[in-house]
């Protein structure tokens, strides 16, 4: 396809943890909790360290931080459970995400689900995200290799029938980012804790407050001629 017919996007794939919802604090009491058990600290560093996952990278780590007291598919399990329970108990949008994600549905812009989670996190959060509005949702378990893999991003472009260059994908992790760009889509990526690569295809926000469907047409728009 020509660039220049490339100048609106028609899709948008969000991530989930951190950028479409504020996950992120959960996970945390969910790492020290499980720690917790192993007279173990967890502190920002060993957040960061983890932020975007996936779930084998986050349970070898903690597997290592309490010098193998048990194996990485328990740490695992142990932490998506805690993790289930709290998901399903109701989170929060992140800062601007609901008004964004409402306008775009409004919209009728076609949305997909791209996340390193499982589809069972993925159904935990169902009651506080509003699934119906995603033409599909991918999870880890759908792909066979998770981010920062583009696979999912991909496979979410081609279940909506669109070129992913003319899809906008909005990550917060580095993780998360480097799938994002490695798809060949335009990104936005959110600074939280941890820098996040560069790319002429990315542009960093803050958060996703005060951004509506006009402010993500002109930064794609942008993004596309860079």
């Amino acid at each position: 396809m020509p660039l220049e017919n490339l100048t609106t996007f028609k899709a948008i794939l969000w991530d989930m943890d951190g950028t479409l919802i504020n996950s992120e604090p959960l996970w945390v009491e969910a790492e020290q909790e499980l720690m917790a058990t192993f007279n173990t600290s967890w502190n920002e560093t060993d957040q960061i360290a983890c932020l975007g996952g996936p779930m084998p990278r986050v349970a070898a780590y903690m597997a290592n931080k309490t010098n193998q007291q048990e194996t990485e598919e328990f740490f695992a399990t142990n932490l998506v459970t805690r993790m289930e329970i709290k998901l399903a108990a109701g989170v929060a949008y992140t800062d601007g995400a609901k008004a964004l994600f409402d306008g775009c549905f409004a919209a009728n812009i076609p949305m997909a689900l791209v996340t390193a989670s499982s589809r069972s996190l993925v159904n935990a959060a169902i009651t506080s995200i509003g699934f119906e509005r995603f033409a599909t949702t991918i999870s880890c378990d759908d792909v066979s290799e998770s981010k920062p893999s583009p696979e999912g991003y991909c496979k979410a472009a081609e279940f909506l029938g669109v070129d992913i260059r003319e899809c906008l994908i909005l990550e917060d992790s580095f993780v998360g980012v480097t799938a994002a760009i490695a798809s060949g889509a335009a990104v936005i990526g959110l600074s939280h804790l941890r820098e996040l690569p560069s790319s002429p295809r990315l542009h960093v926000l803050p958060s996703l407050r005060d951004i509506n469907v006009k402010n993500l047409q002109d930064i794609y728009g942008r993004l596309v001629f860079a």
